[in-house]
């Protein structure tokens, strides 16, 4: 019989903020066990709230055998890795006077705006052992600064907002980035309809397109990727797929939850515009013959089943300029739109800027951005950037030519 043990532990601090001033916080801290077993082409899974008792556990998942749940794992063989990335960010007694400091200062740099929403530092630790000699863990932490802000004067819950994540603090470049928003969403600007070079965050462009990425569409015929596994697709500039490498995606794991670690710790779907790769688990990738992808996550009580720890895009570049040394449009925030089954793609655009010569130069009005999936990836695929254009973000932004209309 197989046996997987998992232990998850989370520890955060969260600072709510009313009116640019931290009004509240809240701490959370949480530990879960979990142990699968497997027999026969079944399953049998336990799981607790709380430091786990391995043993108990293990009586209670060889029980759970019983309900008959069909899973097909191949436990991978013995491999040992222990990662730390939980270095001190901020000393928590400092944290809200520190934060305080820094609203403050945006308070005086972004007079016209409202500052309102959450900041949160985050632990989080993972343990993966199997019954083949698989010992992984891995522990980090995270500062993730969300600020929303509404123009006084406006009646909106949010006109603009900054992003800011990571494993370090620089209070300089945060008010700086929020300054960068400011003065840009107080300078009107146009831009002519047609094709442009569109800056745009890989879950905004890719978000609704992940479904065709997951195996079981793949091989059903009902996905736009389906008989392509192995063909180069895409641009040879795009290497997209799952992050879990702590330098690019803070506080990620480097192994999903069925113990898989990936090349560079990262689960590749396209690499140079090369379908690679699929969505699957072990029970889906032996169930249709697909390779197994890395991308297995679960609840602490249950069944192995797909995630994505972050969405990872290769840079070509360090600086928009050297894609685009013109005009280009900035998506910051788009929603409602979707792709349609022959892959068109259109979405309404709630907040844009114009970049130009690598600045954001004014806010545009609400437009609507449009492309086909296969020329946005491929052909009119230009290239990914830092994502630091306003936000302050580890990820990177993509930069594709799309259909621009109002």
């Amino acid at each position: 019989m197989d046996k997987e043990f998992l232990k998850n532990g989370y520890r955060s601090v969260t600072l709510n903020i009313t009116g640019g001033k931290i009004d509240s916080y809240r701490e959370k801290e949480q530990t879960t066990g979990t142990v699968r077993v497997y027999a026969d082409g079944k399953i049998g899974v336990a799981g607790c709230l709380g430091e786990p008792d391995e043993e108990e556990l293990t009586v209670q998942a060889e029980k759970a055998l019983e309900l008959g749940i069909p899973y097909v794992s191949a436990l991978d063989g013995a491999l040992g890795r222990t990662q730390d990335d939980s270095a001190e960010i901020v000393p928590e007694k400092e944290l809200i006077p520190a934060m305080q400091a820094m609203l403050d200062e945006i308070g005086k740099e972004c007079p016209g705006f409202a500052v309102s929403n959450k900041i949160s530092l985050t632990w989080k630790s993972d343990e993966y052992r199997n019954s083949n000699g698989r010992n992984l863990k891995c522990s980090g932490s995270s500062l993730d600064i969300s600020l929303l802000f509404q123009s006084r004067g406006s009646g909106n819950l949010m006109d603009a907002f900054y992003e800011y994540s990571g494993r370090s603090f620089d209070p300089e470049k945060v008010i700086s980035g929020c300054k960068t928003v400011y003065d840009a969403y107080n300078t009107p600007a146009e831009l002519e309809e047609g094709e442009w070079p569109v800056i745009i965050s890989a879950g905004e462009l890719l978000g609704q397109a992940i479904s065709h990425f997951v195996g079981e569409m793949y091989v059903s015929g009902a996905s736009l990727l389906s008989g392509k596994l192995g063909e180069k697709c895409f641009s040879e500039k795009l290497t997209f797929g799952d992050d879990r490498n702590a330098e690019t995606n803070p506080g990620s794991f480097f192994f999903d939850d069925e113990g898989t670690v990936s090349p560079e710790d990262r689960g590749l779907l396209i690499q140079d515009g090369t379908l690679k790769a699929l969505l699957t688990t072990k029970n889906s990738a032996a169930k249709f013959g697909l390779p197994v992808s890395g991308h297995a996550g679960a609840a602490y009580d249950g069944v192995p089943t797909l995630t994505m720890q972050g969405l990872y895009v290769a840079r070509t570049a360090e600086d928009i300029r050297e894609i685009v040394p013109g005009k280009a449009v900035y998506v910051m925030s788009a929603s409602g739109g979707d792709y349609t089954p022959s892959g068109h793609f259109a979405t309404p655009v709630q907040m844009a800027y114009l970049v130009e010569n690598g600045k954001l130069v004014g806010r545009l009005p609400e437009l609507n951005i449009s492309g086909d999936f296969f020329d946005i990836l491929g052909k009119d695929y230009l290239g990914a950037i830092p994502n630091t254009l306003a936000n302050s973000c580890s990820d990177s932004l993509m930069v594709t030519k799309m259909r621009v209309s109002k």
